[in-house]
């Protein structure tokens, strides 16, 4: 009776290696992004405001009573403002710029962090707002990846928070920042919290070690 070699060739078991479950490891220090306006980050969270230090953002308290970092919001719509550091151009934070609905200041955060098609980044945000309801001032949180704006959260919609996911379709560099802006006015502070970040990989690769002494018995 003949015996069955039941040893996987190496190329074959580098592929099964290669393909296996998702995993998700969490995103880099977000100590090391770049910030812009009012930013108070840690190495797994970050909250973002619309308070300045000049304006009182919301009267009768004092002006900069709600901002948390001892810098002022940036400006939007001027050359290397808060548009320019997203990587949008100037009027691109702008709801309705026709209608006189602009942008006023805000805050972002922003990386680059390299992807593989498939993977997937994650992470928790929470918009909260001194403004009141109805109103036209609808400050809002966003999301910027690859140039592409995506709304987080606004006055308007009552949105407080979720979990924003985005997988991507192809592998290379991405340019994610994050961010909140005032509407209309800069009066009333907005403030978005972010955190739980992580990035699901398509593929899980294995370790070193444990690559090399499985082609070792693949080939024994």
């Amino acid at each position: 009776m003949m015996k069955l070699n039941t040893v996987l060739p190496a190329a074959t078991l580098l592929a099964a290696l290669l393909i296996a479950p998702a995993q998700a490891a969490p995103i880099a220090n977000l100590t090391a992004w770049a910030a812009m306006g009012d930013v108070q980050v840690s190495a797994l969270s970050a909250s973002l405001t619309t308070a300045s230090l000049i304006y009182e953002d919301d009267f009768p308290a004092a002006a900069g009573t709600y901002n948390m970092s001892g810098v002022g919001a940036a400006d939007v719509g001027i050359p290397a403002g808060l548009e320019e550091f997203v990587g949008l151009q100037i009027g691109g934070l702008d709801p309705d710029p026709v209608n006189g609905v602009m942008a006023l200041e805000g805050s972002a955060l922003k990386h680059a962090i390299q992807v593989q098609a498939g993977d997937t980044l994650s992470f928790d945000w929470a918009f909260s707002t001194r403004e009141g309801l109805p109103t036209d001032h609808n400050d809002y949180a966003f999301m910027v990846i690859d140039d592409v704006l995506t709304l987080l959260g606004d006055v308007a919609s009552a949105s407080t928070g979720g979990r924003f996911s985005q997988t991507f379709a192809a592998a290379g560099t991405a340019q994610i920042a994050f961010g909140i802006v005032d509407v209309r006015d800069y009066g009333v502070t907005s403030r978005l919290n972010i955190g739980a970040f992580d990035l699901t990989y398509a593929q899980a690769v294995p370790e070193p070690e444990t690559l090399a002494l499985s082609l070792r018995r693949a080939k024994s």
